[in-house]
């Protein structure tokens, strides 16, 4: 049997997730789960930056060059990345 102190009220509970007299969460399990539920909730109410907004806009644009223009960084942005994890895993199998 564990017993925890809450620690904004200050009472003992015995094998609660949560406080019995102010609701607060004790069990690591609990303290885990609400602050994953507030930075969800962060993250939702997050502002895109000025960088994603330009970017949404050249993916919709009403021109088809800036469309166009997009998706070839697009291409090549994919292009480097592709080839940078593949030299990583070349340098990462001369070592074993």
């Amino acid at each position: 049997m564990i017993e925890r102190k809450c620690t904004k009220c200050g009472t003992w509970n015995k094998d609660e997730d949560h406080c019995t007299s102010c609701g607060a969460a004790l069990s690591p399990k609990a303290i885990d789960q609400e602050k994953e539920i507030k930075r969800k909730e962060e993250e939702a109410n997050k502002q895109p930056s000025k960088f994603d907004l330009f970017l949404e806009k050249s993916k919709n644009s009403k021109f088809w060059i800036v469309r166009v223009g997009y998706y070839i960084m697009y291409s090549v942005t994919l292009i480097v990345g592709a080839f940078g994890a593949f030299v990583a895993w070349m340098v990462a199998m001369a070592n074993a």
